[in-house]
């Protein structure tokens, strides 16, 4: 997924929706949403197979794992947006995915959590 963060740019999210072939919310609900931050600074989020994940998913949430400005594999650019800004460009382009997918009516936004 991406979407604009702080400045009209864009941030990138692995966003992995509830899955649980035993259970089914109840009509009109939304998931909760967590929000995963990969240590670093300029580390990666992946696509690899991740046990907290599995776990928080099959209980009905939302997880958005975040490759904030600042994290490899999307080029130089857009690596180097966190020099100097730590906590400042990570910051918002998690509060930013938290806010794209509960306009997008995705989760829940009474239940977010990062």
């Amino acid at each position: 997924l991406h979407y604009q963060t702080e400045g009209g740019l864009k941030a990138w999210a692995i966003v992995y929706p509830p899955t649980n072939k035993d259970f089914q919310a109840p009509p009109g609900s939304k998931p909760p949403l967590l929000v995963k931050i990969h240590g670093g600074p300029t580390a990666a989020a992946s696509t690899g197979y991740n046990l907290g994940i599995q776990y928080w998913t099959s209980r009905g949430f939302t997880i958005a794992d975040v490759n904030y400005g600042g994290s490899t594999g999307y080029g130089r650019e857009y690596r180097e947006r966190l020099k100097g800004k730590w906590g400042i460009v990570d910051v918002d382009d998690v509060t930013n995915v938290a806010t794209h997918l509960a306009k997008m009516g995705q989760v829940n936004a009474d239940e977010l959590c990062i």
